[in-house]
């Protein structure tokens, strides 16, 4: 093998030496006006360049191609050019500078424009994007668009979305409980009310009372029918004594004794029989009174829980007092449906006075007889 150098003349090649090279370039495919961007698209479309309008062939994201006219502009013109879709009740117009290239012949006007990525890149790429989907249809030289009106959320904002819509409708249902909750207590604070003083479960018997304030000079609770069971001292001067009306188990009030003073109506003792009568009383007020008798419901709550519908009873002293313009008046209760233990006997309860629905818009209310 010679180690001497081969010399080669100006233009020659070394022998072995091929084309190759200059053909390693791939050719740019049919159709396609630079090597990187999307194949031009037939669709209809109209173009203005020097103030003059071509009809659309063929276009991409880069070249236009027209029909040429007989007074086709030069070679290298530019201008500032309007393209414009045609729709069935509208036309989209974009505007784009362009110069005219070589690539044409004399039925063909290829320009490309200078600036592909300007600002009316994104509405053509979508225009022609939704062509080569078939959402935008051709129809006798118009174009209409078929596709959706909006465009698909990706997964994880549909995912999104609905985590957000259950977030809503928990918020909506919450929201509602709270609106409900407030109205019942509204409700409740408008349609009920509790007296101011208990309700006192005492066993049914006969009570005397002082008619005079003065002194009680004397008490016989042992005292046999028509004897005299005790004497006040009047503050006018006056001795009234008292006899007693019937036989039966006689219990003092407290406080009660031989020298003690007292007030008119102050209960002196009380005379029970063996019958196991359950009594309530209590204070009501003027305005639970009329409620009342109007016939709006009343109840009475023990102090463990237990519930008893209950009828008011207007007595004389009832009315004696509320006519002489008392604030609250003594009335006595019974129960409706039921009956109280005698284990109940000396216990407490509260009196509540609700309308019920009908009462709320002002019918449906019975009266108390």
């Amino acid at each position: 093998m010679s180690d001497k150098p081969i010399t080669t003349h100006e233009g020659e090649r070394p022998a072995g030496q091929s084309d190759r090279h200059e053909d390693s370039r791939p050719a740019v495919p049919v159709g396609f006006g630079l090597d990187n961007e999307h194949p031009t698209l037939s669709m209809p479309f109209r173009l203005k360049f020097n103030g003059q309008w071509y009809e659309g062939i063929r276009l991409s994201v880069t070249q236009v191609e027209v029909r040429a006219t007989a007074d086709a502009p030069a070679t290298g013109s530019r201008d500032l050019a309007t393209l414009q879709f045609p729709f069935e009740d509208f036309a989209i117009t974009l505007n784009a500078e362009m110069r005219v290239s070589e690539g044409g012949d004399s039925d063909t006007l290829v320009l490309l424009m200078t600036e592909p990525t300007g600002a009316h890149l994104a509405q053509l790429r979508y225009i022609l994007n939704s062509y080569i989907a078939g959402d935008i249809v051709t129809l006798k030289g118009m174009m209409a668009y078929t596709g959706p009106t909006q465009p698909k959320a990706p997964k994880a904002q549909a995912e999104a979305s609905k985590r957000d819509r259950i977030r809503s409708i928990g918020v909506a249902l919450a929201s509602l409980l709270i609106a409900f909750l407030a109205a019942s207590v509204v409700f409740g604070r408008y349609t009920t009310a509790y007296e101011l003083h208990p309700v006192f479960i005492d066993q049914a018997g006969l009570n005397m009372q002082a008619t005079v304030p003065g002194q009680l000079t004397y008490l016989d609770p042992e005292a046999a029918p028509g004897d005299v069971a005790y004497t006040i001292a009047a503050t006018t001067g006056d001795v009234l004594s008292f006899q007693m009306p019937t036989d039966g188990n006689v219990k003092v009030a407290s406080e009660i004794f031989e020298g003690a003073t007292v007030l008119a109506e102050d209960l002196i003792l009380t005379i029970f029989d063996n019958s196991p009568e359950v009594r309530l009383r209590t204070m009501i007020s003027i305005e639970g009174l009329t409620r009342a008798l109007q016939g709006d419901p009343a109840i009475i709550e023990l102090n463990d829980g237990r519930e008893f519908a209950v009828k008011v009873l207007v007595r004389d002293n009832t009315r004696s007092a509320s006519l002489k313009g008392d604030l609250f008046v003594p009335v006595d209760l019974a129960v409706i449906g039921q009956e109280l233990d005698p284990s109940d006997i000396n216990k407490s309860a509260r009196l509540r006075l609700s309308k019920t629905l009908g009462g709320v818009f002002g019918f449906g209310q019975e009266t108390t007889e």
